[in-house]
């Protein structure tokens, strides 16, 4: 918790005003209720959200409520494919989080080709059914022949999701479109292979779970160790935050 302390020091100072709390999977750290609590008494913070895969989510749903959590990312690629792992978990946490009633939950659905493409009708009624906003996010590439044989470029999709709407609101950060379709079902389209602004725009740190901070989010060849002297540590993160070029196909984890 020393290492929490000195982050909300930073995040208080610089009047950062959102954190994500994510992992690996952030609900098998100990003391995360602590570190949510924490985070929510830091006055610039206006958003402190976390993204999970949900398994234990609905053990700890109503805790994180009232630690201060606003809203939850719960990563379901899928409804009925057998390689999501603990789907019936999962769904039974949806249902607790239904009722502790966060300010805003969405379902991450990254688009694989063969594995779930066919699923998006499903996963938009079930979204609405639930209240929950859906994020079909498009596959980067991380492993150039995982992409290959997965990669789905939403733009087709986009367009038919786009007729459907009656009111697109885009999201200044990523210059991302939500869609607010007809029948109440609202869709995210995350396209980072695509879309030049998703970097261009982005304003966002990751710290590691070393204690180092991520300028890109793409990249991790790009390291700084969060020292003492934090002046001169955003200094440097200033400085070595170079717009990621996707065409250069550079994507470290």
């Amino acid at each position: 918790m020393e290492q929490i302390e000195r982050l909300c020091g930073i995040i208080d100072r610089y009047e950062i005003n959102s954190v994500k709390v994510t992992g690996g999977e952030p609900l098998l750290h100990p003391h995360v209720i602590e570190i949510v609590k924490r985070f929510a008494s830091i006055p610039t913070l206006k958003d402190i959200s976390l993204v999970t895969n949900g398994i234990l989510l609905g053990k700890r749903a109503s805790e994180l409520k009232e630690a201060g959590l606003k809203w939850v990312n719960i990563g379901l690629d899928s409804l009925c494919n057998p390689s999501v792992k603990y789907l019936d978990k999962i769904e039974d946490s949806i249902k607790i989080v239904e009722t502790v009633g966060f300010d805003v939950v969405k379902l991450n659905m990254v688009l694989l080709k063969g594995i779930n493409d066919r699923e998006i009708n499903d996963m938009m009624k079930f979204a609405r059914e639930h209240g929950f906003i859906l994020q079909i996010i498009e596959l980067i590439e991380t492993n150039k022949e995982f992409f290959q044989k997965y990669h789905v470029d939403l733009a087709e999709i986009e367009r038919k999701i786009a007729q459907q709407a009656d009111n697109i609101v885009v999201r200044k950060y990523q210059d991302r479109k939500q869609y607010y379709l007809k029948d109440g079902t609202v869709v995210e389209i995350v396209r980072p292979v695509h879309n030049p602004q998703f970097c261009m725009n982005c304003h966002t740190l990751r710290v590691t779970s070393d204690f180092q901070f991520q300028p890109c989010l793409n990249r991790s060849d790009n390291l700084i160790p969060i020292g003492k002297d934090i002046e001169a540590v955003v200094a440097e993160i200033i400085e070595r935050r170079i717009p990621y070029n996707v065409s250069e196909q550079c994507v470290n984890g």
